[in-house]
């Protein structure tokens, strides 16, 4: 399915690669977009697989105060590989050349995110991934770094997404998209102006982290273990009261704040409670943090369009439509994208809109100054 982008004015269109490595670490979403002033055409996705031993790495170099700068360096190159692989092999899936391809879009994985400057510590965001390796490795032009300019015009750096999931919806259509990974982000569209897009909080992360440690598995599948459980009301309360919940938008989180460490420090003798019912409360958690941002946030009563990874947790849906009151719950396939493929297909709009040389005033999402060009060109 075609879907308008308004804010389009393209010179240069064809096909664009977007790689994505959410919060979640579980592999690289590459999707092959077609792209033109006027439609974007999702033609052909492929995801790599992150071997098992660096997802736990990844996981805890995220949290982790105390990280080798060596090996920080050398899982910059080992990402910018495996993204270069997970581009080729789309491309061989596909069954075209790396000529047939303007540019790769590359997110990178994040590791730290502090979009609030303390005192006299500068706010900073940081992905690795090096995008040399992946130009050098596969012959393309490659953008990345996306944040780094938003932050330095004094915005969050975060989230992106909003920019791609207004154009979904459209110049004239209403309504909010969802993005349920690692954590989770909003973006409310009224009418095609974009009122606010911001990180709600915890999406998936905190129950994946859960499900590793006492099923052995990466997550809840269609959340049966949640559904299991019995909510725990009190203890939902108190993790409500987490400052960042509180925060208006412009506003963004990663997994430095929400992970097992935050989940001890609010949970008073977790032992104390079945896993199940924990499982069940995060999930919940999770439900009502994006229900209640989206209502609170919004002007009146619209869709709900939810994509990622949280998109398959069937008990997670059913609650947050428990929790949306008016609004209306479904997924982006309404709005002709599958869920999984939403975020890579944003990265591959930005790198068209990059190599454009587009501008993007993000004012009402992150709270940066004027308008500011996205991304670093790397080029063959």
């Amino acid at each position: 399915r075609q879907l308008n982008l308004p804010n389009s004015t393209p010179s240069k269109s064809g096909l664009f690669i977007g790689l994505m490595s959410g919060t979640s670490v579980d592999g690289v979403d590459a999707a092959l977009v077609r792209i033109d002033g006027q439609s974007i055409l999702l033609e052909h996705t492929y995801t790599y697989e992150l071997p098992e031993n660096l997802t736990g790495e990844l996981h805890r170099l995220s949290v982790s105060e105390t990280y080798q700068v060596d090996r920080i360096g050398q899982l910059h190159r080992i990402l910018g590989d495996l993204f270069a692989e997970a581009s080729l092999e789309l491309i061989k899936d596909y069954g075209i050349t790396a000529s047939d391809v303007q540019a790769i879009g590359s997110h990178g994985q994040t590791i730290r995110h502090r979009p609030d400057a303390a005192g006299l510590a500068p706010a900073f965001t940081w992905q690795i991934g090096d995008a040399h390796t992946i130009a050098q490795k596969t012959r393309i032009t490659t953008i990345a770094d996306f944040r780094g300019r938003d932050l330095a015009a004094s915005g969050q750096a975060a989230p992106l997404a909003p920019l791609f999931h207004k154009a979904m919806l459209g110049a004239e259509q209403s309504g909010a998209v969802l993005n349920i990974g690692g954590l989770a982000n909003a973006t409310i569209s009224e009418k095609g102006v974009i009122k606010h897009g911001f990180d709600t909080g915890p999406g998936n992360t905190l129950i994946d982290t859960w499900c590793r440690l006492h099923l052995g598995c990466p997550f809840d599948t269609g959340g049966d273990w949640a559904r299991s459980g019995i909510i725990q009301p009190a203890l939902l309360s108190h993790w409500l009261c987490d400052t960042y919940f509180a925060k208006t938008p412009p506003k963004s989180t990663g997994r430095e704040h929400f992970n097992h460490d935050w989940l001890v420090a609010n949970t008073a003798s977790l032992e104390r409670y079945r896993p199940q019912d924990i499982a069940a409360t995060l999930t919940e958690l999770t439900a009502v943090s994006c229900a209640q941002s989206i209502i609170q946030n919004s002007t009146a009563p619209s869709n709900i369009y939810v994509c990622g990874g949280g998109s398959h947790n069937t008990y997670l849906m059913e609650r947050i439509e428990a929790h949306s009151g008016a609004y209306q719950v479904a997924t982006t396939r309404e709005l002709g994208i599958d869920p999984d493929w939403v975020e890579a297909a944003a990265f591959a709009w930005l790198a068209y809109a990059r190599i454009n040389d587009q501008r993007f005033d993000l004012h009402s999402i992150t709270g940066s100054k004027g308008e500011v060009p996205l991304g670093i060109i790397y080029p063959v």
